[in-house]
C-alpha cells in the first residue's frame, strides 16, 4: 500500500513539474483580470463658469491578447467621474458627476519584458456611454446637459509596471467629440489604476 502511495506522489509530482516547464515555455497569449482605481477629470462647460478637476472611481473587467512584445488589451468599466464647476460673477462652487460605461482598447508594448516584472507603453481609443449625470445643483446648466451626446469617443495613453499578474497603470483619457451641442466642452482625465490577471 505504501508503494502505491509512493508511486502515485511521484508521478503527480512529475506531472507538475512537466506541467509547469510547458507553461513556462509556452504561455497562453491570452489573460483576463479585473481592475480599478481612481480619476481626477475635468468638464470644460460655457462661458461664465469655470471647470477644475474632480475625483471620481472606476471598476471592471479586462481581457489581453499578448503578440512577442505588443498586446492588445479590452475592458470593460463602470465609471463616476467629476468635475468642479464654478460660477465666476456669484463665486458659487458645485461638483457636477456622470457615470458611464467605458470601453477602452489599446495597443501596448512591452518596454521591459521579464518573466516577473514588465514595463508597458500603451495607447488607443475608448468609447464611453453616460448611463446618468447629475447637473441639478447648477440651474444655468440643466437645459445644456439635458443636450448632452449620450454616446462620446477618446483616446487614451499611459504607461505601465506588472509584477507577476499584479499590474499598475497610469492613464490620460481626452475626448475626441464634443459632449454637448451647446458649448466646447471636451472631457480630459488622468486615471491611476490596480488591477490583477486571474488567468
Amino acid at each position: 500500500m505504501k508503494i502505491y502511495k509512493l508511486v502515485l506522489l511521484t508521478a503527480l509530482f512529475l506531472l507538475g513539474l512537466i506541467s509547469s516547464k510547458v507553461n513556462a515555455q509556452s504561455p497562453l497569449p491570452i489573460h483576463i483580470g479585473i481592475k480599478g482605481g481612481a480619476n481626477y477629470s475635468e468638464l470644460p462647460v460655457s462661458a461664465g463658469f469655470s471647470s477644475k478637476y474632480a475625483t471620481g472611481y472606476f471598476g471592471g473587467a479586462m481581457a489581453r491578447f499578448d503578440v512577442g512584445r505588443f498586446y492588445v488589451q479590452n475592458e470593460i468599466l463602470y465609471s463616476e467621474k467629476s468635475s468642479k464647476i464654478e460660477k465666476s460673477s456669484l463665486f458659487e462652487s458645485r461638483n457636477v458627476k456622470w457615470k458611464s460605461i467605458e470601453v477602452p482598447l489599446v495597443i501596448g508594448y512591452k518596454v521591459i519584458d521579464m518573466d516577473a516584472l514588465n514595463v508597458r507603453v500603451f495607447g488607443g481609443g475608448v468609447y464611453s456611454y453616460v448611463i446618468d449625470e447629475n447637473v441639478t445643483s447648477l440651474n444655468q446648466l440643466k437645459d445644456s446637459f439635458g443636450k448632452f451626446n449620450k454616446s462620446n469617443i477618446g483616446y487614451q495613453v499611459g504607461a505601465g509596471v506588472e509584477m507577476w499578474k499584479f499590474t499598475l497603470d497610469f492613464t490620460y483619457q481626452g475626448g475626441l467629440n464634443n459632449i454637448s451641442k451647446d458649448f466646447n466642452s471636451k472631457v480630459s482625465s488622468f486615471n491611476v489604476s490596480i488591477g490583477y490577471f486571474i488567468l
